[in-house]
């Protein structure tokens, strides 16, 4: 399994999933593992509601300050006062779980991790008159992990969610300060973040498996809870519509690492990234949606798919270093968009009307030395089917993924010095899918997916003889708002 920018994120269904107002946090201790956190105050996104995105993969509804921020359990009495002093805390817990009874390369396997994550936001004004500013730290503690080779038994790019390589047991997400301006119109974030935190954010409801894959395998991301150094910058041109640029650096291979050994990580170029978004929702208008238009540019050298450094083939020639290409780049595609309400629009007042949207990320890159030349996944999504239970939705989806011809040559070359046939491997890659939220009560949140892949690739175990078997891959996510549960956070 590559220990580096091919792990995959966790998406914006965690935010929704933890149902509170301040920034999810995870944390956990010696058999804790993974998560995702934020801070009540914290808008890591530098366009804050407008972009719906604090910390990775969060929405408005979580991310945004409560109007009356109340907390209880048993440590509200000291989180309040803290609050009160420029201190905000919060913690999630979010617990994945995955099988492949009959995809990929090794069926019959599972694998689980669990991941607790804390964070805490310094409001500058409360603590040093600075209007506008804050220092926002997140900390990530990795545990309850079975089967750290889950990607190498399914080997595909894009079914199910491969959680992080972890062998660490924690790592540092965020730690930067940010400061906003204009009447918080522009909004600049420096230091160790990701760009995940602000660039396509997903329009799909399930953690386990809204991913775009052009981010992390062309673009060159790191798991969204390994930070790196960045600056991002947004500006709000209107209520609706925002632009924001940004540039991170690119770190291979920095798993193992604890996210504070600055010294130690390898710097081998940068990504840049830029969009241009709209959003709007059932305050503005009675069918809202959401539009972004992403564009990268990874400057650092990369493997060329095929090629030896002796123009030979890399897939027979496992021993030769592969031929170097310089940059590649990309745009995504990504938006949702309202079609029916069951009200016919007329309750402007029901923020969870019954409704179903239709969503979709595509994107293209430019360079054939690279893995994926296009990937796009579109669907369905019925919200709050029961009015009873606003927060439940149910979603169908379909990916479709097209390797570059050079990759497709280099997977059947080097399945077949490996004992293997050797027979061409299909470019065309499909996923379809059935998942769920469900609002479990006191923000407990449960989220099951299934899959059939047709046409999988051992893209995560590209040197054996077996072939990636078309199949069934199943898995969920339970969330559990503990910072709201325990008063750290308002609920």
């Amino acid at each position: 399994m590559p220990r580096d920018a091919t792990e995959k994120p966790a998406s914006a269904a965690v935010a929704r999933s933890a149902r509170r107002t301040g920034l999810p946090v995870l944390l956990g201790g010696a058999f804790l593992a993974a998560g995702m956190l934020c801070a009540e105050a914290q808008t890591a996104s530098p366009v804050g509601e407008l972009n719906a995105q604090t910390q990775p993969r969060t929405d408005r509804d979580i991310a945004s300050k409560p109007a009356d921020p109340v907390r209880t359990g048993p440590l509200a009495p000291w989180a309040t006062d803290m609050a009160a002093r420029g201190l905000t805390f919060d913690v999630n817990i979010y617990d994945f779980y995955q099988a492949n009874p009959s995809a990929g390369l090794r069926t019959g396997e599972q694998s689980n991790a669990a991941y607790f994550v804390l964070s805490m936001t310094a409001d500058m004004q409360k603590l040093a008159g600075i209007a506008g500013g804050s220092i926002n730290f997140t900390q990530t503690f990795f545990g309850l992990v079975r089967n750290l080779n889950m990607a190498g038994d399914i080997g595909d790019t894009t079914v199910g969610y491969q959680p992080p390589y972890t062998p660490n047991s924690t790592r540092l997400s965020l730690l930067t300060y940010q400061q906003k301006l204009l009447d918080d119109r522009l909004v600049v974030e420096v230091g160790r973040t990701h760009p995940d935190r602000y660039y396509g954010l997903p329009p799909c409801n399930s953690i386990n498996s809204c991913f775009q894959d052009m981010f992390y395998f062309n673009a060159g991301f790191t798991s969204p809870l390994f930070g790196v150094w960045g600056a991002n910058i947004a500006y709000k041109l209107s209520p609706t519509t925002y632009i924001q640029a940004g540039a991170f650096s690119v770190n291979p291979n920095t798993n193992v690492l604890s996210g504070y050994d600055f010294g130690y990580e390898r710097l081998s170029g940068a990504v840049v990234m830029t969009e241009i978004g709209r959003k709007t929702d059932y305050t503005m208008e009675a069918y809202p949606g959401r539009v972004s238009l992403t564009g990268f540019y990874n400057t650092a050298d990369h493997d060329d798919n095929f090629k030896t450094i002796a123009g030979t083939s890399k897939g027979l020639n496992p021993g030769t270093p592969s031929l170097q290409k310089s940059g590649t780049s990309g745009v995504v595609l990504t938006g949702t968009q309202t079609l029916w309400r069951a009200d016919g629009g007329r309750d402007a007042s029901n923020p969870h009307p019954t409704a179903i949207s239709a969503y979709t990320g595509t994107g293209y890159a430019f360079d054939p030395t690279i893995p994926i030349r296009f990937n796009s996944f579109a669907g369905l999504l019925l919200q709050a089917p029961d009015q009873g239970r606003p927060n439940d939705t149910y979603g169908i989806k379909a990916n479709w993924q097209r390797l570059n011809q050079n990759y497709a040559d280099f997977l059947s070359d080097a399945n077949f010095i490996s004992g293997g046939t050797g027979e061409p491997y299909s470019r065309d890659k499909f996923v379809f899918e059935v998942n769920a939220h469900f609002d479990l009560g006191a923000g407990v949140v449960l989220e099951p997916v299934v899959q059939y892949v047709v046409n999988p690739n051992s893209f995560y175990n590209p040197y054996t003889a077996r072939r990636a078997k078309d199949g069934f891959y199943g898995g969920f996510t339970l969330v559990v708002p503990l910072g709201t549960l325990l008063g750290l956070a308002p609920g």
